[in-house]
């Protein structure tokens, strides 16, 4: 779950495998990915069953620094004074 400060609301967020075997994060019950993830058939192998846990983890570390820079933009953008003369 990402928090939206801008908009007052926390989207949910969800990892899926796509038909095409790349894993990827939308939002809940969006059709259009936010991040996909492609591992290259190296990897799998030596990964062995560990690729779809890597995956996540790129998935999440995206969706939090996403988040991270949402939020970061709202404190910047909410700190700015108007200057009345």
């Amino acid at each position: 779950m990402v928090d939206d400060k801008k908009s007052k609301h926390q989207t949910v967020l969800e990892i899926i495998k796509l038909p095409s075997g790349e894993y990827a994060m939308r939002k809940a019950g969006d059709d259009d990915p936010l991040i996909t993830v492609s591992l290259s058939q190296q990897v799998k192998d030596n990964l062995h069953d560990k690729s779809e846990e890597l995956a996540r983890m790129i998935l999440v570390a995206g969706a939090q620094m996403m988040s991270d820079l949402s939020l970061q933009s709202a404190k910047d953008s909410g700190s700015k004074k108007p200057v009345i003369h």
